[in-house]
């Protein structure tokens, strides 16, 4: 933020009528000298207006990642989606969607407004979390979602999670996009199929967003895909792949990979394929939130593989916040989060 205290120089010492030179016809520079000042000044100057500009567009990244405290510790985690304990004055001039909900099975469900709709958003829920996990807190005044907006919830479909049975001591397949090890990174036996259910869930992921789009009649800038945890990795997957710009991108405390990118991994030297897939969409819309504390995914990983992939991306930011740990949008992030919607939104 600018200081806007303006800075008062003190002029009281300096005389009002100098005497420059020995006389008023005289001047004590040779042209010479005039030159060998004025020419490097000119040279400097010319070489600040060239490569500053650049500089400053590499490295401008204090607009990329916004810091709100945040000094509270009950979170919405993928443990408890109790939304009695949220608190938050977000509202919407006192009027709330009113859902028919269709919760087709576990994988699968939906929310349409009553009175309409106008944008759709996909969101993707994360491990071992069924379609309908986040309803009640997608119909509350605490979501992040503006009004007369369906949602379609997808799960990934059942497979064994290592990180599941380390953990947890369950063995049996839960929903997941992609199985992981303890460390929740991808898990690898030989590497060399590292990202086959990856891969398969991108296309599912992607296939569906072309069948909603047709069954809908919708544009894709009128369609939204958010996610959360796992879901929000999809998320940035099925960004830095997509075969249409979709109205925004919202992954909620994930990470990025792509082939390139193995047990999420940090990489600053970026392949001339990455460089290429990364500038074919810089004009893509994304809003990123995650928590400094976030106990499942590391904060320091997720936010330099953002700067590394997104940081020349024209409409880019991630929110970083306080205390809470692994978490969707709420307080103090949620008024930003539903504000970019609303205004891509047009609402």
């Amino acid at each position: 933020m600018k200081n806007s205290s303006a800075i008062n120089f003190d002029n009281s010492n300096y005389p009002t009528n100098p005497d420059i030179g020995t006389s008023n016809n005289s001047c004590p520079c040779t042209v010479a000298q005039i030159l060998a000042v004025a020419i490097p000044l000119s040279l400097l100057g010319l070489f600040c207006a060239i490569f500053l500009p650049i500089y400053l567009t590499k490295h401008n990244h204090h607009n990329k990642i916004i810091v709100i405290r945040d000094n509270r510790t009950n979170p919405i985690n993928n443990t408890n989606t109790n939304t009695n304990n949220i608190t938050s004055n977000l509202t919407d001039e006192g009027e709330f969607d009113e859902f028919d909900e269709n919760v087709t099975n576990l994988l699968y469900a939906t929310l349409t407004p009553k009175n309409g709709y106008d944008n759709i958003l996909i969101f993707l829920n994360g491990i071992s979390e069924v379609s309908n996990k986040y309803f009640d807190y997608f119909k509350s005044n605490e979501t992040f979602i503006p009004r007369k907006t369906k949602i379609y919830s997808l799960a990934g479909r059942p497979r064994r999670m290592r990180f599941i049975e380390y953990y947890y001591n369950y063995s049996d397949p839960v929903p997941g996009w992609f199985d992981v090890d303890q460390n929740a990174v991808l898990y690898c036996d030989n590497c060399s199929d590292l990202y086959d259910e990856a891969k398969e869930s991108l296309n599912l992921v992607l296939d569906s967003i072309d069948q909603i789009a047709y069954a809908e009649q919708m544009s894709y800038d009128k369609i939204y895909l958010a996610g959360f945890s796992q879901g929000a990795i999809m998320v940035n997957y099925v960004l830095l792949n997509s075969r249409h710009k979709l109205g925004g991108y919202l992954p909620f405390s994930g990470y990025i990979f792509d082939h390139d990118l193995h047990y999420n991994q940090v990489i600053h030297n970026l392949t001339d394929s990455q460089k290429e897939k990364i500038n074919s969409k810089k004009d893509y819309p994304i809003i990123a939130t995650h928590s400094f504390n976030d106990n499942a995914v590391s904060y320091q990983n997720s936010s330099e593989a953002y700067l590394t992939y997104y940081r020349e991306y024209t409409d880019f930011r991630l929110y970083s916040f306080g205390n809470l740990l692994h978490v969707l949008p709420q307080q103090p992030v949620l008024p930003h989060v539903k504000l970019w919607l609303k205004e891509r939104m047009g609402k």
